[in-house]
């Protein structure tokens, strides 16, 4: 079978991973470490490239280069293993290989993740056990203001950290601080082993329509073709989110399917895409956003302006991409929080997603995405200066990029053709029309963030969809890419001042449940992993039905998040056990007796028999529990 080649995009850095043969040790002695970077050295100042970070442990060597020619990183390892495998081997008197097979390495998209790569890299794939500071064979003290070294080429994505090397120093030790999120660190494994690209979805996306190849990792097995989601997983979700919401203090709204929108018209603008419906005004839409149903409902009870939180869930619809005379149903939950100025209510909110996807166990698939986009006069003037310095190259514009540039130019900072890539570059950047309380803004968001252990990554292209303004938010689960959206959200009190025509402060997000559902299928959960318990009690034909009702009423009592049903039909007692045993997670509670004293317990195939009733409640209790 022939190798795979390597992928390479010029411009783009690179991880490089060196792996001893067998796991053993590369380096043994300080003289070890520092002949190999002497090798390092020597073989970048003859082939070209710049090395950005280093880090070099016991049994593996890492390294972020970015080469100048394709073949550069190929004839830089040669060159270091014709020098310092003899050299070791020599030393310690060994022969063969050194290396554990060809070198392992990755293409980095360096806007969104050369940061977090640095820190990879310098944490030794986070094998270090002492701090980075504390450790002499990587580049972190250079990288954090602390040393000098002439080796290291800082790249342009770094120094956009700070205008001083000072400034840069210490915003890359602030950034080092915070721990790498699993979901990075999974990412950045995948790539490595099967060379591939780590970057956004969209960023990856182009590449591949330029190369017409994949250049994303690949998971085992055939890609699903589509995802059946059932009653049951929904059912799941929403309970999970209904108890989350209670934790929390919010407080279910039900919200109409259908709305006339004649009385606040100006909600309309809160909607990405109402769909109309036949009516003598043309005032009747079906809901395509929860946030605009749940705004009509605020607009009608004003007072829950000052200090509510609520949530919401139903159906949205939506056009069908390949049909727009077609509607498509899906399923959404929204949250939101009215009267809350300070933005620790946005944490608040960030904390209970990520803690949903904890409970389901997604919170290694998941990544946080936020960006700060400041006032909607601050971004209506970044959106301006974007129009004026695209009008020039709008010839080069299909119709969908022209319509963009009219209405949405930032989007054009993420979807381009690729030739107008020196374009790109300069610009003109949102920071720029960024105020200093307004950025300053943002770091208290992002201590707080790192202060409660909540991983996120900084997107400089996350643009809204909407009227949000300040804050902005988005979850995704690259499995299931294109489709990768979880939950978005943000900050929109100037939308709503301007609509309430008084100050308002308002905050919300909303999860897409059926890509969250897709994520949940992808990740190899099966419907009966849910533990969505039901507790079926069956007495037999000669006890009271009376008692029957009571023993439910005391297991409601005793689990009120799960659904206790009487069966008491005519059928004998073995059948109506039978059918109730068809399903996984249905715990089966059969009365013998009236003392209550001789009663079994079935649930997953197993039988406990001659219990007591409070026998019975602490057996289903650590049921559950597990």
């Amino acid at each position: 079978m022939p190798r795979k080649e390597r992928l390479f995009i010029l411009g783009l850095p690179q991880i490089v991973q060196l792996q001893g043969h067998n796991k053993s040790e590369l380096f043994i002695d300080d003289d070890d470490h520092d002949y190999f970077l002497q090798c390092i050295d020597n073989a970048i100042t003859r082939y070209g490239g710049d090395l950005h970070s280093y880090c070099l442990f016991a049994a593996n060597a890492l390294l972020l280069i970015t080469p100048n020619e394709k073949e550069n990183i190929g004839a830089i390892i040669q060159h270091v293993g014709r020098r310092y495998v003899p050299y070791f081997n020599k030393k310690y008197q060994r022969s063969g290989s050194l290396w554990e097979g060809r070198y392992k390495s990755c293409l980095v998209e360096p806007e969104n993740y050369l940061l977090p790569c640095m820190h990879y890299i310098e944490s030794g794939g986070m094998l270090l056990t002492v701090a980075a500071a504390d450790y002499p064979w990587s580049s972190y003290r250079h990288n954090a203001g602390l040393t000098t070294l002439s080796r290291i080429t800082p790249h342009a994505e770094y120094n956009l950290l700070g205008k001083t090397a000072l400034q840069r120093g210490d915003a890359y030790r602030r950034f080092s601080q915070k721990p790498i999120s699993h979901y990075i660190l999974q990412r950045i494994s995948d790539c490595i082993r099967q060379n591939t690209l780590l970057g956004m979805a969209k960023f990856c996306q182009q590449l591949e329509n330029q190369l017409q190849g994949n250049v994303r990792p690949r998971k085992r097995g055939r890609p699903r073709k589509n995802y059946n989601i059932s009653e049951q997983q929904l059912n799941f979700i929403e309970t999970k989110i209904r108890l989350l919401c209670q934790q929390y203090s919010y407080i279910e709204i039900k919200l109409p399917l259908i709305q006339d929108v004649s009385l606040s018209p100006e909600l309309l603008n809160f909607s990405m895409q109402p769909q109309r419906l036949t009516s003598y005004n043309h005032q009747t839409i079906l809901s395509s956003d929860g946030s605009l149903s749940c705004l009509q409902f605020v607009n009608q009870h004003s007072e829950l302006l000052h200090g509510s939180k609520v949530w919401y869930q139903g159906p949205i619809f939506r056009h069908t991409s390949e049909q727009h005379d077609m509607l498509e149903q899906y399923v959404q939950v929204g949250v939101e929080a009215f009267g809350w100025e300070d933005d620790a209510i946005v944490a608040e909110q960030l904390q209970l997603q990520y803690e949903l996807f904890k409970v389901l166990e997604l919170n290694k698939e998941v990544e946080l995405r936020i960006n700060y986009i400041g006032s909607l006069d601050e971004f209506a003037a970044f959106r301006y200066a974007l129009t004026t310095y695209f009008q020039p190259y709008a010839i080069l514009f299909d119709q969908q990029r022209q319509a963009w540039l009219q209405t949405t130019p930032e989007y054009l900072l993420v979807d381009y053709p690729l030739e107008l890539e020196p374009v790109i570059k300069l610009a003109p950047k949102l920071g720029d029309y960024l105020t200093v309380a307004a950025k300053g803004r943002f770091q208290q968001l992002q201590q707080l963030l790192d202060n409660m252990g909540l991983p996120y990554v900084v997107t400089p292209h996350l643009y809204p969809a909407s009227h949000y303004s300040d804050i902005l938010f988005e979850w995704h689960g690259e499995h299931i890419a294109p489709d990768s959206l979880l939950c978005r959200g943000g900050r929109y009190d100037e939308f709503m001042t301007q609509v309430m025509q008084q100050p308002s402060h308002a905050c919300g997000f909303a999860f897409m449940l059926d890509n969250v559902i897709k994520l949940l299928v992808a990740t190899g959960h099966r419907p009966d992993e849910y533990n969505d318990y039901k507790i079926i009690v069956i007495p037999e034909h000669h006890i009271d039905g009376a008692l029957g009702f009571n023993v439910c009423r005391q297991l409601r009592q005793s689990f009120p998040g799960i659904a206790v049903v009487l069966d008491c039909t005519e059928q004998l007692a073995i059948k109506r056990q039978t059918n109730a045993n068809k399903k996984r997670n249905n715990i089966i509670v059969i009365i013998h007796s009236d003392e209550l004293n001789n009663i079994d317990l079935l649930c997953k195939e197993q039988r406990e028999i001659g219990l007591s009733l409070d026998a019975v409640r602490a057996r289903i209790s650590r049921l559950i529990q597990a």
